[in-house]
């Protein structure tokens, strides 16, 4: 049914505006079949984009439904927590303070390094700085907002920043190299999770904040990418290459106009 109201939602006004030619005997054949070709394009898009909003969607559905539970449930953000410190009882690390930015710049860095990515530097850098804000909008409103109790003490703990940040960095890392090699997204998403792990084990988040973190961290770049309109119309014509110079190293940039 909703697929239904969907598909007559985007075809109507192409079969009232085909209707109004033929009453005033206009028919334009090539203009009407454009316009539903227009009309396919856009439902195959939008189909794309709730199976791409699926992950983070129910990520977020996970981090809620920890919430709910008794304390002493043994699905309660409380009891979890209690099993992670227990198996890594004594044991942080500040390496998740790293993590979180790592996949993105392993974006730049495999950009330097010639590897085919979906997008030119230019809209690489449009589509992070977006991200990036409308992620940060997100958690920050949320922090200042929900005012939840960390772990460790400090009332700023829902969602995990840390969290978001990795899972940005990790989705516009798979955005760009999906197809170059799966492995690049695997890599970039294993990087997030594991930042996500270090925040509980560091006793700095609850399960609830790490996956609704990641969930948010996901839908912002999705959103971005979605959304984003490549209008620089540059099409990998940027070089950059580390240089050798006479005292030290650098950086030559090249663009082709």
């Amino acid at each position: 049914m909703h697929w239904y109201i969907i598909l007559l939602s985007l075809l109507s006004p192409q079969l009232i505006f085909a209707q109004e030619i033929k009453i005033n005997n206009q028919v334009n054949t090539r203009t009407v079949l454009e316009n539903y070709k227009s009309s396919d394009k856009d439902l195959v898009k939008i189909h794309q984009w709730i199976k791409e909003a699926i992950v983070p969607s129910t990520l977020i559905l996970l981090g809620v439904i920890t919430l709910i539970p008794d304390s002493h449930s043994s699905l309660s953000k409380y009891s979890i927590q209690n099993k992670v410190r227990n198996l890594f009882s004594g044991y942080s690390s500040p390496i998740d303070n790293y993590l979180q930015f790592t996949p993105l710049a392993a974006v730049y860095g495999l950009k330097v390094a010639g590897i085919k990515s979906r997008s030119s530097l230019i809209d690489q850098f449009a589509l992070s700085v977006k991200s990036e804000l409308l992620m940060t909008l997100i958690v920050q409103g949320m922090k200042s907002t929900i005012k939840s109790k960390r772990p460790s003490g400090g009332m700023n703990s829902m969602p995990s920043g840390h969290t978001a940040q990795a899972f940005v960095s990790a989705t516009i890392l798979d955005m760009e190299y999906r197809d170059t090699s799966p492995w690049i997204s695997v890599a970039g998403y294993a990087t997030a999770t594991t930042t996500a792990m270090y925040r509980m084990i560091n006793n700095k988040h609850w399960i609830s904040d790490v996956l609704i973190g990641a969930g948010i961290g996901i839908l912002s770049t999705k959103i971005v990418y979605f959304t984003h309109r490549y209008r620089f119309g540059i099409k990998d014509n940027v070089v950059i290459v580390p240089t050798l110079l006479n005292h030290g190293a650098g950086v030559s940039f090249a663009m082709v106009f």
